[in-house]
């Protein structure tokens, strides 16, 4: 047998152990560093300074495109500004995996608009009520007195946007518009969620795109409004996306072994794809995985999810989320990594387990869509997953929040033929484990050793420091049996066959290895017939 190691020329000369994963089969040491996540998104580049209420929020520390530790949210709201996208997604990673090792890398912010909402107050109030506000996961009681004015009313609501400072956004007023403005430019601002409700007693009703009378005669209106997504309301008029580029050229030698990137768009999830290939390549070995989050209609994130169609990305979907995009992959690579066990759940994550199975897995604050409607339908759910969705659905075991219905990934088709011999995250999670810890053990059990052939009689070598192809074909089955009595691995007796170690035919001191990986299935369906028997 012939064994070809792709992107591993025969003019290397420099002694290692090269490793491929290469994923994907027919059909349709390493543990002991920490598992570390990197954000890449936005941070304030520049105080928010406003006068109507005044307001002035400090820009982030952090520089560009430069790795930065962080040791907790707080840290993350010096390092890059209070509300900014990387602050909010440090802070949903630590609510489900608070003792996570965290980095965090800004890309500059987009040179477009902000986007904004405009709710617009008339007529002073006759009676006493409150103005609800459902802001992203806060929801702010702001009360209403009789005489109050339309400004009065803005007013008090600004101010109580403006102290709820971690918010994605802020507010100013002109008499009785308020104007909320997201935090950071760009496209992305147009997906955050606002909603506004009159309330009085046991009374509420919802303020509109029309104009909306309050229990106190005041109206309200949404007058500047974006309302595609489903029964929300969000911000509108953010333009321009900006570019992780300049952030993966900075870690193009460095391993994280989650990258969650805020952007959604295209461009910028094919630079993230084409980044986590390379750095997997052979001669690198620095194998890692993306995530992104969509919030949009299941037609366009399908139709993104299957463009990009890649092993190495998970690609989450909630749509119409209350929680901001970035923080819904951020909060997904937590949990992968760490589990449930922060909110009460039992699952572990694939930091104690390459071949944790997360399905069902609770996420700690991202709530589940208001409307039923916007909740996705069984057969929307299973049309997700078909095209390399991780879907987001509501948590039976925490009601208004969400759990992951299964951690998959965006490989859904093999030359534009469905196939899924890739759809779980732990596939990728347990062979990337495995290279890892070969890896690392081959080169330390085999530093300074000499090859030599295997003999014809099947005895070892007799001088001290020298192998043979069939010693490391042991070595490396003893490691498989250890993986599998983890169960990591499954099938390693029966695919004994299957791994070859031999010496190259042109290349001398170099061994080639073909070594077969079967990752353990998470169980995710138990289906069966409960059938009557007739009675006599």
């Amino acid at each position: 047998m012939s064994i070809a190691i792709p992107g591993l020329s025969a003019s290397t000369k420099t002694p290692a152990v090269y490793l491929n994963v290469i994923l994907g089969g027919p059909g349709t040491s390493a543990g002991a560093a920490p598992e570390t996540i990197l954000l890449i998104g936005n941070k304030l580049e520049t105080n928010i300074t406003a006068a109507a209420p005044t307001i002035d929020v400090a820009s982030g520390i952090m520089a560009l495109a430069t790795p930065t530790f962080c040791a907790s949210a707080e840290d993350a709201s010096f390092l890059c500004g209070q509300g900014s996208e990387l602050h909010r997604m440090a802070r949903a990673v630590f609510a489900q995996y608070p003792a996570a090792s965290l980095y965090l890398a800004a890309n500059a912010v987009s040179e477009g608009s902000s986007a904004t909402a405009v709710l617009t107050f008339a007529t002073t109030a006759t009676a006493d009520f409150a103005v609800r506000l459902v802001l992203c996961d806060q929801v702010l009681e702001v009360p209403v007195a009789t005489g109050d004015t339309p400004t009065v009313i803005a007013t008090a609501c600004a101010v109580a946007i403006n102290n709820a400072a971690d918010l994605p956004y802020y507010a100013q007023f002109v008499a009785g518009v308020l104007t909320i403005t997201a935090k950071m430019a760009g496209v992305r601002g147009n997906s955050l969620i606002v909603d506004a409700y009159f309330v009085q007693s046991t009374f509420s009703i919802r303020i509109t795109d029309s104009s909306t009378t309050s229990p106190g005669g005041t109206t309200g209106q949404w007058t500047t409004i974006n309302d595609i997504y489903g029964a929300e309301f969000s911000l509108i008029g953010g333009t321009t996306a900006d570019s992780i580029a300049a952030v993966i050229t900075a870690i193009a030698s460095q391993r994280y072994n989650r990258i969650v990137v805020a952007s959604n768009d295209s461009a910028n999830l094919t630079a993230l794809v084409t980044h986590l290939d390379s750095l997997a390549g052979v001669t690198v070995g620095l194998r890692q995985q993306g995530l992104a989050a969509v919030i949009s209609t299941l037609g366009t994130a399908t139709t993104l999810a299957t463009a990009l169609n890649a092993s190495r990305l998970q690609v989450g979907w909630h749509y119409a989320s209350k929680i901001p995009g970035p923080e819904v992959a951020a909060i997904l690579a937590a949990a992968r990594l760490a589990g449930d066990g922060s909110v009460g759940g039992i699952l572990v994550g694939e930091s104690a387990d390459p071949a944790a199975n997360l399905d069902g897995v609770q996420l700690a604050t991202v709530l589940a869509q208001t409307a039923a409607l916007d909740q996705p339908t069984a057969t929307e759910v299973e049309s997700a997953l078909n095209n390399g969705l991780a879907v987001l659905v509501p948590s039976n075991a925490r009601p208004g929040f969400c759990a992951l219905a299964r951690s998959i990934t965006s490989r859904s088709q093999a030359n534009s033929v469905p196939n899924f011999a890739v759809i779980d995250t732990e596939f990728v999670t347990v062979c990337d484990y495995v290279a890892d810890d070969l890896q690392s053990n081959l080169a330390t059990s085999y530093q300074g050793f000499k090859l030599g052939a295997d003999s014809a009689n099947g005895n070892p070598p007799l001088s001290p420091r020298v192998t043979t192809p069939s010693l490391v074909r042991a070595y490396i089955l003893d490691r498989l049996a250890g993986y599998e009595a983890r169960s990591i691995l499954r099938d390693v007796t029966a695919n004994v066959s299957l791994l070859v170690v031999e010496a190259d035919a042109q290349v001398s001191g170099r061994l080639n290895c073909e070594i077969p990986c079967e990752p353990v299935s998470g169980l995710h369906i138990i289906a069966g017939n409960v059938r009557q028997i007739a009675s006599l």
